[in-house]
């Protein structure tokens, strides 16, 4: 049998909780990265976002449940500068969010490699479907953009910033 398959989906976090998360805000991917705007870092550090995702599981492809699913930034190639990153993982809808609520949440510091952060089903468990009540939790991130990055537009195909999720099947 081939692998399950999934999609990150974001939304803004100025909005309410998405009532069908299947289909809410858009898809995350290399061609429509997760765009935490524009930081103007000549006068310090700057802080960027939150934002908020989720995964979900778009094909079973045959298996019946999605366990010990694990969440890291997987790439930041396009920061070179002294950056820190910040993820709060959550089943809890937070509108409005700030970066101070995501820096102090859980695990606070965004992982960067495996092991990472564990993450569940909302409400917890694992994922044995395809629907609004099985994603993952709500994944907030927030990023302080340190003085010395490097001026220019960051991301797109060549790098930036990207994140992954690895699990389990049966």
């Amino acid at each position: 049998m081939a692998v399950p398959s999934g999609e990150f989906r974001a939304t803004s976090i100025a909005l309410t909780e998405p009532t069908d998360r299947t289909t809410a805000g858009n898809v995350v991917n290399v061609t429509n990265p997760l765009d935490f705007g524009t930081a103007n870092n000549t006068n310090g550090v700057v802080q960027v976002g939150p934002k908020v995702l989720w995964w979900r599981c778009t094909d079973l492809a045959g298996y019946s449940t999605i366990s010990n699913m694990k969440f890291w930034m997987s790439a930041n190639s396009g920061l070179n500068g002294t950056n820190e990153y910040y993820c709060d993982i959550t089943s809890t809808w937070t509108q409005n969010k700030t970066v101070a609520q995501v820096s102090g949440g859980i695990p606070g510091v965004l992982p960067q490699s495996l092991p990472s952060s564990n993450i569940t089903r909302i409400g917890g468990g694992d994922i044995t479907g395809t629907g609004h009540a099985d994603t993952s939790q709500y994944i907030y991130i927030a990023l302080a953009i340190g003085p010395d990055e490097t001026i220019g537009a960051k991301g797109g195909v060549s790098g930036g910033f990207q994140v992954s999720i690895k699990f389990d099947y049966a």
